[in-house]
């Protein structure tokens, strides 16, 4: 076969798997059951996102996904207190930095390592910040992008004694351990090993040692059955929550 014909080919296979997504989404959000949105109250479908497709996952009000959910839920029934805190948000999400704001922090910023969306830029493997200086810190789905042990400890130091850290990282349950491999570092290998090109470990159940190895006392907030229903969430995602 001579490029041209190759190119033709592949041309046309990544065409006709578009159009199969496309039509997957339409009939995915044909299916979607109404829910509602506690990040911004939007109620009804929601969009299907994600490749493969998830059915009805993505509010069209506000852009949140399972995880903001679940986030701003928690945050609405103060399983996470906002009121009176000094607050950083990693790779603060647009979907509920307001509703974090309505909730009266002392002081609310985002950090954004790269761009210029944040209202600060710090590293959190190394958080230009004092020593008990915050009172929380959020960092929804960051640490499996890291070196999340020298995250982790660098957020122990710079969170006043009560203080806490937020995170929710994708996790295999039934692993006993964390997988990694320093060895695949080529974006596309990392997809398939690690679920995105970016990430470099998949947690298994032991994420919770490494959280109280950097001195944090441990709880977690999972959503029940009828909420996962109500507030279109993820079955058995969960919210870690480190208190100093």
């Amino acid at each position: 076969m001579n490029p041209r014909t190759l190119r033709n080919v592949v041309s046309t296979l990544f065409t006709k798997q578009m159009l199969q997504q496309v039509r997957l989404a339409v009939i995915s959000h044909a299916k979607a059951e109404p829910g509602i949105c506690p990040a911004c109250n939007y109620e009804g479908r929601f969009a299907p996102f994600g490749m493969p497709v998830r059915t009805g996952v993505m509010c069209p009000k506000c852009w949140s996904l399972e995880r903001q959910r679940l986030l701003a839920l928690a945050m609405k029934r103060r399983d996470i207190e906002i009121e009176g805190r000094e607050i950083i948000h990693f790779a603060g999400e647009y979907s509920v930095t307001h509703l974090i704001l309505s909730k009266g922090p002392k002081s609310y910023k985002i950090s954004e390592y790269e761009g210029d969306h944040g209202d600060v830029r710090l590293n959190i493997e190394n958080i230009d910040l004092p020593d008990n200086s915050l009172d929380l810190v959020i960092a929804n789905h960051i640490l499996e992008h890291i070196d999340d042990r020298k995250a982790l400890s660098e957020i122990h130091r710079v969170l006043r004694p009560g203080g806490e850290i937020i995170c929710m990282v994708p996790i295999i349950e039934g692993w006993s351990e964390t997988y990694e491999n320093s060895s695949v570092t080529d974006p596309v290998a990392r997809d398939m090993h690690f679920g995105q090109w970016d990430h470099v470990r998949y947690y298994g159940s032991d994420v919770r040692d490494r959280i109280r190895e950097a001195g944090f006392d441990l709880r977690e907030v999972t959503a029940g059955p009828e909420d996962v229903l109500r507030y279109r969430l993820s079955r058995g995602e969960k919210i870690f929550i480190g208190r100093k």
